[in-house]
């Protein structure tokens, strides 16, 4: 019996020291880390101030730091044209893009699955859609832009790249300047909501204008044709407000090509006596070469510029887009350096229409402006 009860005792105590034991192991139990940083997957985010966790503003070479596949880095580099590092990050779906060794001035989208705005939009979604939701678009006196090219009001500094009907990229890009706003005496353009070949423009007292093929012809508000003016190459016109004394001047631009190059050019009309006259004489803007094209490693019939315009009070700023594309869809969008056309006066042509296809003075473009701190 005591050899029993001795037993029973030290099985007992045994017992009371592993449960010990087992209690200090749970209490001083280490977690590993995960093996690498959290980080946020698409679709994200399409915002005023970036794209996901891709922000403007930010240091490329920190952004750069940021992608899962690490850095990739490509230069596109065309003098008078663009010079833009270029970090293509979601499997090249979003494009961050800025000057070399900058920050992040755009964040270019152009996969349809990797980001979309907080109302749902996104590369594939239609233009009505676009206008739903986030519109109505943003008209600016003060700009022309390509007719491609949209802004929505609630996302006032994204640009919306139409191909069709449909959104092929989405740009959300630091804005320069503010939309301007007519004065209140100011004449009202007229609208033409059921002819997307016909826009308003106050050159006179309001005034619609009309393309066909090269061919632009501004009428007055009993329909009557006003003035006739053929542009060879004539890729789209529009109103841009001169500020000198409230009214549109009307702008054009054209596009000359052959199999080594493509070249953009902008002529500028203002409606004097019922006649259009030179308001700026046809300028160069833009050369792109078939070796400039495999340069960045695209043909040159893949490439596109989309250009939009700022009056200022002495000369018309340029600037936009430059596109590649890969099949039927945008494989790049990268902001351009803009250049600047100074006004100058041109002599009427003793009333008769000028053929604005063959450049009269080259303004050469000017240089790209300093990276904003």
């Amino acid at each position: 019996m005591a050899v029993g009860a001795v037993g029973a005792f030290v099985a007992c105590d045994n017992s009371s020291g592993n449960a010990s034991v087992h209690a200090d192991v749970r209490q001083h139990r280490v977690i590993e880390p995960p093996a690498q940083n959290v980080r946020p997957l698409p679709p994200h985010a399409i915002r005023g101030d970036g794209v996901g966790p891709y922000r403007l503003g930010e240091p490329l070479n920190k952004l750069a730091d940021q992608l899962p596949s690490g850095p990739r880095i490509k230069l596109y580099d065309i003098q008078g044209v663009v010079t833009r590092q270029i970090l293509p990050a979601e499997d090249a779906g979003i494009l961050i893009g800025g000057v070399p060794q900058g920050r992040a001035s755009f964040v270019a989208v152009v996969g349809s699955e990797v980001a979309r705005t907080e109302t749902g939009i996104h590369v594939g979604s239609t233009r009505d859609e676009l206008e739903h939701v986030l519109g109505p678009f943003v008209t600016d006196p003060s700009r022309a832009r390509d007719p491609r090219l949209v802004v929505a009001e609630g996302l006032r500094n994204g640009l919306f790249v139409l191909d069709g009907n449909r959104i092929a990229a989405i740009v959300v890009a630091v804005d320069p300047a503010p939309v301007a706003t007519a004065a209140p005496d100011a004449c009202v353009r007229p609208t033409s909501p059921d002819d997307p070949k016909k826009f308003g423009a106050c050159l006179a007292t309001g005034e619609l204008v009309s393309i066909d093929g090269d061919e632009l012809t501004v009428r007055g508000a009993d329909d009557r044709a006003l003035a006739v003016q053929r542009i060879a190459g004539l890729l789209w016109a529009a109103p841009l407000r001169f500020d000198g004394d409230g009214r549109d001047e009307l702008v054009a631009i054209a596009r000359t090509e052959d199999r080594e190059q493509r070249g953009w050019t902008l002529t500028a009309f203002r409606l004097d006596s019922g006649k259009l006259v030179r308001s700026l004489e046809t300028a160069p803007l833009y050369q792109l070469t078939a070796a400039n094209a495999r340069w960045i490693g695209a043909e040159l019939s893949d490439v596109d510029l989309y250009l939009e315009l700022t009056s200022r009070p002495d000369s018309i700023e340029v600037g936009g887009l430059l596109t590649t594309r890969a099949g039927d869809k945008l494989r790049d969008v990268v902001v351009i350096s803009p250049t600047s056309v100074a006004r100058h006066r041109a002599k009427s042509a003793g009333g008769e229409a000028i053929d604005a296809g063959v450049p009269q003075t080259a303004t050469p473009a000017a240089a790209p402006a300093p990276a904003a701190k």
